[in-house]
């Protein structure tokens, strides 16, 4: 039978989006990058089943039966997958939440007690600025005399409990040019090595701030109903 037109419209979206690093294989990631649009639309009810196959899928997809096809099954993991990543990420939001909880009750409990010595502290912190600040500008000169003297001797020093290490300057290639020097002597290309993949982690929400704290400076075709989607 011909799929109605809300079912077509996402069988014609093989576009699904399978992250390069799931545990599938790639007759499951087939599967899903092209029917997992229509998939996802039925588990979530933005389309109705129209079949028995499919409503066996929704009661897979609820948990209230065990995967039996191959639809059903690549679905399931899928969803398993997918539900890992999500708990993931919550239990790490959870954990900065609480991070963020114990630093506001420690810089509260410590803005308490230092509202009862502010004054001394604030002449302390008068007297001491001058003699502070003359010591740290004699620290940064003496390193920068430092720095200046290893370069200039070409060797690294230690002396006097300081250990100052000499590098040489960094040898670097041009990535551009060396693609298209490879491209004409792929030879090179044995020389070439790829490093492990790596993340970073960047916060998109304000998070809490920082507390104050004082310091020095310092298998294919087989679909839900048996035969062809939404036959």
């Amino acid at each position: 039978m011909t799929p109605p037109e809300d079912h077509a419209a996402f069988l014609a979206r093989t576009d699904f989006p399978v992250p390069p690093g799931a545990d599938l294989t790639a007759a499951e990631r087939d599967v899903l990058v092209k029917f997992g649009r229509w998939m996802e639309a039925l588990d979530r009810g933005v389309i109705n089943p129209v079949t028995p196959a499919q409503e066996q899928f929704l009661k897979v997809a609820r948990g209230e039966l065990a995967p039996s096809t191959q639809f059903e099954t690549v679905w399931a993991k899928f969803v398993r997958m997918r539900a890992g990543v999500v708990g993931c990420f919550q239990a790490f939001a959870k954990a900065r939440a609480e991070k963020a909880a114990v630093e506001a009750e420690y810089s509260a409990r410590r803005s308490a007690i230092l509202a009862a010595v502010r004054d001394q502290l604030a002449a302390v912190d008068a007297e001491f600025a001058d003699r502070l600040q003359a010591a740290n500008d004699a620290v940064a000169a003496g390193e920068a005399a430092v720095r200046e003297v290893v370069v200039r001797v070409g060797k690294g020093v230690h002396l006097a409990g300081i250990d100052v290490r000499y590098h040489p300057g960094r040898v670097t290639w041009d990535p551009a040019g060396m693609e298209q020097f490879a491209a004409a002597h792929p030879e090179v290309l044995a020389l070439r090595k790829v490093g492990n993949p790596w993340v970073s982690v960047r916060y998109t929400d304000a998070g809490p701030p920082p507390p104050a704290v004082r310091q020095l400076p310092a298998a294919e075709g087989d679909t839900p109903d048996g035969g062809a989607p939404g036959e």
